[in-house]
């Protein structure tokens, strides 16, 4: 497995140090050593409890309560000092929940943060057991591979969020920076669509994780709900989303700053 895992961040990650990806690999490899061999093997046995009864709401927050303890065992090897600086409430049903993404270690604190199921592209299928947790807690793999597979994803998620609110990373991929690069289409033109609601939420912080892979300070806010339907057109609710994330990000970039100056005096 551990093999595994270090061919796919040689594959993803081709520029990035050693060390980050060591670290990288190390955190998805503790997905089953979590599962197993912590308190996480309760929401295991629950989980699968309630999903013999047919009882999926259930089953899902089991898992979802199983991901916060590995996002807690990240946090814990990494001795992160992860801050939150408003109140951040993330809707049980019906949302967008809209966050930054940097890069592969963010997940775990997301999970950590929220405990609330992903939208999510292809890619995830090759974590193998992260992507079997991940799908066993409500989260949603949406197929572009054509016409049909976009239908089926679309009908599928709106079954799904009259019992979830989905995780979203509305820039479509790692950005491996403190920048929010332009947002794509896809999930932001489905929700202007289909009248989702956006909760936005920013992060700051993570990239220090690609210097060094512990004693780092990162931090969340919440910016609040976004509704779609108070826009003319898609592109008009995209760059207003940008334009939030954008002045935002600057402040949260200012707070973890001298969050880390309180640290170092």
């Amino acid at each position: 497995m551990r093999h595994i895992y270090a061919i796919l961040a040689d594959k993803t990650m081709p520029d990035k140090t050693d060390s980050f990806k060591k670290l990288v690999v190390q955190t998805f490899l503790r997905v089953p050593r979590t599962i197993f061999f912590s308190r996480a093997i309760m929401n295991l046995i629950r989980g699968n409890f309630y999903a013999l009864r047919k009882k999926t709401a259930q089953k899902e927050h089991e898992f979802q309560q199983g991901s916060a303890l590995w996002g807690k065992a990240i946090l814990k090897k990494t001795k992160t000092d992860m801050r939150v600086v408003n109140d951040i409430q993330a809707p049980g049903s019906g949302h967008f929940i809209f966050l930054n993404h940097v890069n592969e270690m963010d997940f775990a604190f997301d999970c950590l943060l929220l405990q609330k199921p992903f939208l999510a592209n292809q890619v995830i299928k090759q974590t193998y057991v992260a992507y079997w947790w991940m799908r066993a807690m409500g989260s949603e793999v949406f197929d572009r591979s054509n016409k049909r597979t976009i239908a089926k994803s679309v009908k599928s998620l709106l079954k799904g969020l009259k019992k979830n609110s989905y995780i979203v990373y509305p820039e479509g991929s790692n950005t491996y920076s403190e920048e929010i690069i332009p947002l794509k289409k896809g999930m932001i033109n489905l929700s202007y669509k289909l009248k989702i609601p956006i909760v936005l939420i920013l992060k700051s912080g993570i990239t220090k994780f690609q210097e060094k892979p512990q004693n780092n300070t990162i931090a969340y806010k919440s910016c609040g709900i976004i509704k779609p339907d108070s826009f003319a057109s898609w592109e008009e609710f995209r760059d207003h989303l940008y334009q939030v994330m954008v002045e935002e990000k600057k402040k949260l970039d200012e707070e973890i700053k001298s969050f880390a100056n309180q640290q170092s005096s």
